[in-house]
């Protein structure tokens, strides 16, 4: 008889699995140049525990420029181009320990894991196909879809929920790189655990409530939280 599912494990993607070397950035630029005919090298923006959705529209802003609906959707049309283009030059590097986790969680039984993250969801099959993490991630929640951290996370919550059939009370934890991720955590009362493979310090996260703080997902006590 099959074990039942009873947590969940969301994890961001970027500064937390893997680093893609600016090359978003770069996609970012060159879909507005494209769109908007703007040259702009994005430094007034922080891509760190931000959405998409929330980037597009700080930087209509920037430009005293509206942003409508089709506005944000012709963007999100352009943009995977762009990052399909940087990407194929740009290194990848996927943090230590993440392909191990995953391999663990995959065979563990009693877990769900899904993705809460930035990006658009075709830029984030980008990210993950060149990492070779595509296979491990099947549901989640993405930038596009709200402008703020927590709703993506209680989306992707809830989609993660359904899929595996878990109850609404079930363990649940949030894996990422930056204090807007601790905070969704806390909000939605999810275990925060907050690697330093981003911008951040692992002081950082704990001043931010991550319930543990890691300097990278091979850490065992990271094993331990999650009951592997």
């Amino acid at each position: 008889m099959t074990s039942p599912v009873t947590q969940a494990v969301l994890f961001d993607i970027d500064g937390t699995l893997l680093d893609f070397h600016q090359a978003g950035k770069r996609a970012f630029s060159l879909a507005l140049a494209e769109q908007f005919g703007w040259v702009d090298d994005l430094s007034y923006i922080q891509f760190a525990g931000a959405t998409d959705l929330d980037v597009i529209r700080r930087i209509c802003t920037h430009h005293d420029h509206p942003c409508s609906p089709a506005i944000e959707a012709a963007f999100f049309e352009t943009l995977p181009r762009h990052l399909t283009r940087t990407a194929a030059s740009s290194h990848v590097t996927v943090f230590p320990g993440v392909r191990s986790l995953l391999t663990e969680l995959e065979r563990d039984a009693g877990s769900a894991v899904g993705l809460v993250t930035g990006n658009i969801e075709a830029c984030a099959r980008i990210k993950l196909k060149q990492a070779g993490l595509e296979g491990s991630f099947t549901v989640g929640a993405f930038g596009h879809e709200h402008a703020d951290r927590v709703s993506i996370t209680r989306l992707a919550l809830d989609r993660v929920r359904a899929h595996a059939h878990l109850p609404h009370d079930c363990r649940a934890f949030l894996i990422g790189d930056t204090p807007a991720d601790m905070h969704a955590a806390a909000v939605i009362g999810l275990g925060g655990i907050g690697v330093a493979t981003g911008h951040y310090s692992v002081g950082d996260l704990q001043e931010a409530g991550a319930s543990l703080a890691v300097e990278n997902l091979s850490d065992p006590s990271v094993r331990k939280w999650l009951g592997l």
